[in-house]
């Protein structure tokens, strides 16, 4: 989706800022200079120092369109969007996502999902599950220093607490 046209430091600063990878084919060129502009393409022009408003602006427009995860579930491979997602769960080399409709396997491993999906309102809550945080309607304090929170569907889910600090503040700063 991206071409980096930046020096190779600069470059691997603002893969690792963005959170995103060059690829082919591309749609957008992150580029210092007009002169390395494509006309065909869509193109953001910016200094380093304004590298972090340049990644808001692109968590901003990557949460305005869609974003799917592909897996399999009883009738085959399926598309689901991560907005229909309540949450995602490991066990053992599992992982399954969970909608209101139905549980989708997907063939990433958490870890990775937590990357990808973070910047899309999804934290983690214990060592096997991450949740979409737009789903959740409740949060209350739980037995032995816990979480739980509930999700839309009634869905009751643990947050850990080694998971507990860093989730706190994850929603007073949303």
């Amino acid at each position: 989706m991206f071409k980096i046209k930046f020096p190779a430091r600069e470059k691997e600063i603002i893969m690792q800022t963005l959170g995103i990878t060059e690829e082919e084919p591309y749609q957008i060129v992150l580029c210092d200079s007009p002169e390395d502009v494509e006309a065909d393409k869509i193109n953001i022009t910016f200094s380093m120092e304004h590298l972090d408003l340049v990644k808001e602006k692109i968590q901003f427009f990557a949460m305005a369109s869609p974003v799917y995860l592909v897996g399999e579930t009883y009738r085959g491979q399926v598309r689901v969007q991560t907005k229909d997602i309540n949450y995602i769960e490991s066990y053992g080399n599992d992982v399954t996502a969970y909608t209101n409709l139905s549980k989708v396997e997907l063939p990433n491993k958490l870890y990775e999902l937590v990357e990808q999906l973070e910047p899309f309102g999804f934290f983690r809550i214990n060592k096997s599950q991450i949740v979409n945080v737009a789903k959740i309607v409740a949060v209350r304090s739980a037995f032995n220093g816990k979480l739980t929170v509930t999700l839309e569907n009634d869905t009751s889910l643990e947050v850990n607490r080694s998971y507990k600090a860093a989730f706190k503040k994850y929603l007073e700063e949303r």
